[in-house]
């Protein structure tokens, strides 16, 4: 996993230190840094391919804007600067790296490593500083040293393995047409695009496994589904007017006539359509062990949001996977259990005086046990203490 992450002087975030679980989820108002951090991550993920040009960059999800904006331009920090720093930890291995950001995005390479460090049980395996820069043992500064050590094959079995991990990281975020199959993904990543594309495709993999006990314990998070497959979509069923895949995911409703009971990705519930692509991004082999859903409570109303995170943080579990999400529906914390390390809450907001992003971990206090918790709170579920105002910053001030 990624245990830990520094972020420095990139977008909105100055200086912050996040310590990781498996399941970790952040609340906070719209512009506090949420998504900075996930594209923080996928900054670093694009570090351990090699490079951190723009195609890297959004095939991770991160936004592709102008090299300018990922440097910190906060009024409070003085004069601007043109280097953000990232570091992150995993088991053995640490990485960090000061990238400078060109102004433009018309050169050739809009980003260069300065300076980087690679550590493995705290031994020293590779490194460049700015006076380092010109030697010819090393590769140019819009390469990572990473890939010069994959290159000359000085990578052990562990170290390949840890870095394939964060290599795969990306921030996945459907939306409702591309999950329908009237709108292409254009992020063309496979099995499943970043943007909801591939469901059809994802469903005939998850349908061919062992494990179709897992996709029935999601199925009956709704009580119209009697079954679901994969088709060619029928003239009688979908309208000339839509342009869909040759194949497309079927739903059976059980409230209807079977005559018309067969229901294509089109016509069916955004919500049950989200809920699969999560079930899939779990549960397939070849999607990421390390990623982001920006946004989880997507279409859901807050009873499903909460059975929803349910299941995600079983399944995370269960399939060896690391998630990190971003939530403005309270009931998604109902889920998690503040007392279990693996699961985290985080709240971001933005300081006061300076704007920039602080984030910090919901933590019951030092000695207190879950069952003195919930007594103290009177059973109140973490939904209602962060309407209730617990959280500080993490709701519109008051009298918004």
């Amino acid at each position: 996993m990624l245990n830990r992450i520094e972020i420095g002087h990139f977008k909105s975030i100055l200086n912050q230190s996040i310590d990781f679980g498996r399941v970790n989820i952040f609340i906070g108002r719209n512009g506090a840094g949420k998504s900075n951090i996930l594209e923080a991550i996928g900054m670093l993920s694009a570090s351990f391919t090699g490079d951190i040009q723009y195609e890297k960059l959004t095939s991770r999800g991160v936004r592709l804007s102008s090299p300018d904006v990922f440097k910190s331009a906060l009024t409070s920090q003085g004069k601007r600067k043109p280097i953000f720093t990232l570091a992150g930890e995993f088991d053995s291995l640490k990485y960090s790296a000061s990238i400078r950001a060109h102004s433009d995005d018309s050169s050739a390479s809009p980003f260069e490593f300065q300076s980087e460090r690679l550590t493995s049980n705290g031994k020293h395996v590779i490194g460049r500083s700015p006076n380092s820069r010109k030697k010819s043992d090393l590769p140019p500064p819009e390469i990572s040293v990473i890939s010069y050590l994959e290159v000359l094959g000085k990578l052990t079995d562990a170290q390949r393995q840890s870095i394939s991990l964060i290599r795969d990281f990306a921030i996945f975020a459907p939306s409702t047409p591309i999950l329908r199959g009237v709108s292409p993904d254009e992020s063309r990543k496979a099995p499943l695009g970043l943007y909801g594309g591939g469901l059809e495709r994802g469903f005939e993999s998850l349908l061919k496994t062992t494990d179709k006990a897992t996709a029935a314990e999601f199925f009956r998070l709704f009580d119209w589904i009697k079954s679901i497959g994969v088709r060619t979509p029928s003239k009688r069923v979908q309208s000339s007017h839509i342009h869909t895949p040759n194949k497309v995911v079927t739903f059976v409703d059980k409230f209807m006539s079977p005559a018309f009971n067969k229901l294509y990705a089109y016509d069916v519930s955004e919500g049950a359509l989200y809920v699969f692509f999560v079930l899939l991004l779990l549960t397939l082999k070849d999607t990421p062990r390390i990623f982001a859903l920006d946004n989880v409570d997507s279409t859901l109303n807050p009873g499903m949001v909460r059975n929803l995170v349910g299941k995600i943080v079983e399944h995370t579990k269960k399939n060896d996977r690391q998630i990190f999400m971003t939530t403005h529906n309270p009931t998604a914390l109902d889920a998690i259990d503040i007392f279990d390390p693996d699961q985290r809450i985080f709240i971001v907001k933005r300081n006061s005086r300076s704007g920039a992003t602080l984030v910090d971990r919901v933590l019951p206090p030092p000695g207190i046990t879950k069952e003195l918790w919930s007594e103290a709170h009177s059973g109140m579920r973490l939904s209602n203490l962060w309407l209730d105002g617990m959280f500080e910053g993490a709701l519109p001030p008051s009298g918004f």
